[in-house]
């Protein structure tokens, strides 16, 4: 399961690309994400992959905090 829980990221320059986000994501569920440009879409994949690091909120993999 992946879960994120109140994330926030916040760039140097004051910008808010994700804003206290929470949603979960069951084993065998399909997810798509979608939004205009500058949505957060792609925040979103780099801290879940753990190549970013949210400024709020935790970002979990099967109860593991990837982030940690």
């Amino acid at each position: 399961m992946i879960y994120f829980d109140q994330v926030s990221k916040v760039y140097a320059d004051d910008s808010i690309a994700l804003d206290k986000v929470s949603f979960t994501v069951a084993p065998n569920e399909f997810l798509t994400i979608v939004g205009h440009s500058g949505a957060g879409k792609t925040t979103l994949i780099k801290l879940l992959l753990a190549e970013e690091a949210p400024t709020e909120g935790g970002v979990f993999f099967e109860s593991i905090n990837v982030h940690k």
